[in-house]
């Protein structure tokens, strides 16, 4: 059952945002709990609340300007979708809550620093170096982690592909830094 916009879109319109959406899921497949329907509805009324800025004498086509625009929201969804999974791992829990259905609490299976294992230890080591870089540097790591291209990087981020380049110089010379040269790929 598809949406009924009645006549606050022309066909052109929707089909601009269409081919946006398709063109950006194709580019970001992880893009999650967003149906197809879903997006569409979200970048039609973020056009419709938009359209009266298009300006006819900058020399773009109102089409170009809509796909720019429908653009433009759907990498602010992606955006806030990554900070919502930030948000979520730096959640703090209490040790004396159970864990899910079981009675076991938090407190109960920490474990004492002397039965951590080097690979426990390293990965500690690489989370504190990771908490220790600038938001940028974090979503830099966090998108080359799901083996994103700098390229895609940078157009997520909005931020020139130099910059990502920079900062990725930045942040390996803080891993080598801390020893942690073989965490670096």
């Amino acid at each position: 059952m598809g949406l009924f916009y009645g006549d606050l879109f022309a066909a052109w319109e929707i089909a601009v945002a269409k081919s946006a959406i398709i063109n950006f899921q194709k580019n970001y497949p992880w893009l999650k709990g967003f149906e197809f329907e879903d997006l569409l509805q979200e970048c039609l009324i973020h056009w419709y609340l938009n359209r009266a800025s298009y300006k006819e004498d900058r020399g773009a086509s109102i089409r170009t300007y809509m796909a720019k625009v429908v653009k433009n929201r759907l990498q602010v969804i992606l955006r806030e979708q990554q900070s919502d999974k930030r948000k979520a791992i730096h959640m703090a829990e209490s040790l004396d809550k159970a864990i899910a259905e079981d009675e076991t609490l938090h407190g109960e299976v920490l474990v004492d620093a002397e039965s951590l294992t080097d690979h426990h230890l390293i990965h500690l080591d690489v989370e504190a170096v990771i908490e220790s870089l600038t938001p940028l540097q974090r979503d830099i790591c966090q998108l080359l982690e799901q083996e994103y291209p700098v390229m895609i990087v940078a157009e997520i981020l909005r931020k020139p592909r130099t910059k990502v380049r920079d900062e990725i110089k930045r942040i390996k010379e803080i891993f080598l830094q801390k020893g942690l040269k073989n965490y670096l790929n």
